[in-house]
């Protein structure tokens, strides 16, 4: 059958786990770091608790609402593992990184009325990025494009750089 997306992976994977060695504490420091305590199945003495409101969870910190006893039986179940962020360096990121074409630079004039620009192109919003001073705006929420005719939802002041960018197609 015949889908959209990504083939999919021929492989499984499985969940993990981990047993605890409890004591009477409330700390415990997990194998894998998680973002937060929705991706644990916690179980104490085989009953699950309750994500937020039993424990909480935040990269390898594992903390209970309450203090188990060295008797107690503990496990988790990995439901997801945070995986790393990467920020890029401040100014890696250009419209050749991102494939970006041009089109225009220009600056608003007047009494700040204007909300009518003409573009190079006849694109459909969703394959333009418009920026004001540098801040990108929301397309149909902030500007609209029928053609060659840009609107924005409120005019530009006056002085405001506007840049209009293509996604590749």
């Amino acid at each position: 059958m015949p889908f959209i997306g990504n083939q999919p992976a021929l492989s499984y994977t499985s969940f993990a786990k981990q047993d605890f060695s409890t004591s009477a504490t409330t700390s415990y420091t997990l194998d894998n770091p998680v973002a937060n305590a929705n991706e644990l199945a916690l179980f104490i003495n085989f009953v699950r608790q309750e994500p937020t409101t039993a424990y909480s969870a935040s990269g390898t910190t594992l903390t209970l609402t309450e203090a188990t006893s060295s008797s107690d039986d503990m496990y988790c179940v990995y439901l997801g593992k945070a995986v790393q962020t990467v920020n890029p360096p401040s100014g890696s990121v250009t419209n050749a990184t991102l494939n970006l074409t041009y089109d225009t630079k220009t600056t608003a004039s007047g009494d700040g009325s204007d909300t009518t620009f003409t573009i190079n192109s006849g694109r459909a919003v969703d394959d333009v990025l418009v920026f004001v001073n540098g801040i990108c705006l929301v397309p149909t929420d902030d500007y609209t494009i029928s053609g060659t005719t840009l609107t924005f939802s409120t005019a530009p002041t006056n002085g405001a750089e506007i840049s209009i960018r293509y996604l590749p197609k």
